[in-house]
């Protein structure tokens, strides 16, 4: 009877402390998992939102689509190939070539300058592309040797969003530089085509320096450098206006920041 009682307790107690040992480890179970939960979120909140095209975005697909049948007709009169063939005679022979190459790409703009590093001879081409009929933002890296596509092979961080500036115009630079300069002026393109050449619309400059850029009515980013500005990329919102939005080079990324607009500031 005495050995049957002593079982008895030994059972009871080994029980108990299962018991214990399954609680504790079902706890750190929950806090590993909660843990986990907070750091995959912590996550999701931190990451950085890059800019779709808005050719590219389906929701704006109908939204566009006068816009691009613009395009298509102003192709077709041979207007872009007009104005192509007069700028792509002030390229050297490598870009040349590589218009020749593509010749679905009508240039339309370009600026070259330092972008990707120092004493380098890089280029920022604004294109109609006939096949996607679009216009399109092309950079070219001499340091690399290689052609890549604003938005697609290149990221754009907006960073204007959350800088309160004045102005709100829809779309992004690739399809503004098509409504601003291009839609609107159909008329006057379609009547002098050398209307058009005597603006520059885009450029590699230091907007601290170029007279074009009024930087105490400008409006940057939150994060902005107001010190390092030279090789900034512009591109000019207006045909009848001062107006510009600014990229900058992040090389440790290889991404672009949207980080100055300037509004109806001549």
């Amino acid at each position: 009877m005495k050995d049957k009682i002593i079982f008895v307790l030994i059972t009871l107690a080994l029980f108990s402390c299962n018991s214990k040992e399954q609680v504790k480890s079902s706890s750190q179970k929950k806090i590993i998992h909660e843990s986990t939960e907070v750091k995959k979120t912590d996550k999701t909140a931190d990451a950085t939102h890059y800019q779709i095209s808005v050719y590219d975005d389906p929701q704006f697909t109908d939204r566009i689509l006068n816009t691009r049948e613009s395009l298509k007709k102003l192709s077709a009169n041979n207007l872009f190939s007009n104005i192509s063939a007069k700028i792509t005679a002030k390229l050297n022979e490598k870009q040349n070539q590589f218009f020749k190459t593509n010749t679905n790409y009508e240039l339309i703009s370009f600026a070259k300058g330092n972008i990707f590093q120092k004493n380098s001879e890089d280029y920022i081409f604004i294109v109609y592309d006939v096949k996607d009929n679009r216009t399109k933002i092309l950079f070219f890296n001499a340091a690399t040797n290689t052609y890549a596509e604003l938005y697609k092979d290149l990221k754009v961080k907006n960073d204007l969003e959350d800088a309160n500036c004045n102005g709100y115009s829809f779309g992004t630079l690739d399809y503004r530089f098509a409504v601003d300069h291009l839609v609107t002026n159909e008329d006057a393109i379609t009547i002098n085509p050398e209307y058009f050449l005597e603006f520059i619309p885009v450029m590699i400059t230091d907007i601290s320096k170029d007279e074009n850029f009024l930087l105490e009515e400008g409006c940057f980013s939150k994060k902005a450098s107001k010190t390092n500005l030279e090789n900034t990329i512009c591109i000019s919102t207006s045909s009848a206006y001062n107006n510009w939005e600014c990229l900058k080079y992040d090389k440790t990324n290889n991404t672009f920041s949207l980080f100055y607009s300037q509004t109806f500031a001549d």
